[in-house]
Parts: structure tokens; sequence; C-alpha cells
């Protein structure tokens, strides 16, 4: 009985785990788009969408979104850089995705 008592009680700890999920950035016709959250826990997630449009990587927005056990999905075109990548963090967990190339960019 002992036994069975210690193994119940590890299970909660595994139902704990918390993972952040980043998707690669998808690259349509006319769209880009990415996924973002977390997955067995609730928190706020620092994000970036980070452009390399000139020759180097800069902050083009950040911010911080709460998830609640949930992953959304992302989208955008001419509002997003050229050349971008999305980097994720929440708490040790760090994301980033390969570079993509957005083909619909508001160059201005």
């Amino acid at each position: 009985m002992l036994t069975a008592g210690l193994f119940v009680g590890a299970a909660p700890a595994q139902a704990a785990t918390c993972t952040l999920v980043q998707s690669e950035i998808y690259n349509g016709a006319n769209i880009i788009s990415w996924a973002q959250g977390l997955e067995g826990c609730s928190g706020d997630v620092y994000w970036e969408i980070q452009s390399g449009d000139s020759g180097t990587w800069q902050v083009a927005q950040s911010g911080t979104t709460h998830y609640d056990n949930n992953v959304q999905s992302y989208y955008g075109d001419v509002d997003l850089p050229c050349y971008l990548r999305v980097y994720a963090k929440f708490g040790s967990q760090e994301k980033l995705t390969q570079p993509a190339r957005n083909n619909n960019c508001g160059v201005g």
C-alpha cells in the first residue's frame, strides 16, 4: 500500500509540467502566421518580433501575453518586417524561430 500511495502522490507533479510552445513561422502567399502559448500551466510569456531588415537583428515589437493553458495563432503581413523571426521566453524556457521572409511587408 505504501508504494501505491507514493505512486499516486507523484502523479500531480507530472500534471504540473509547463511547456512553452512556439511554432515556426508559416509564410503563406498572403499571410505570415505562427502559434505561441503555454501547455500545462498559466502564465505570462514575454515575446519579441525581431527584424533583420537592416542586416542585424533588432526588436520591432515586443510585449507580454498571458496564456491559460492554451496556444494562440497570430497572423500578419504588411504590419510585419520584411525579414523576421519570433522570440519567446517563459521562466527558463526560450524559443526562437528560424528567420522567414515576408513578401507582403510594408516597405515605405
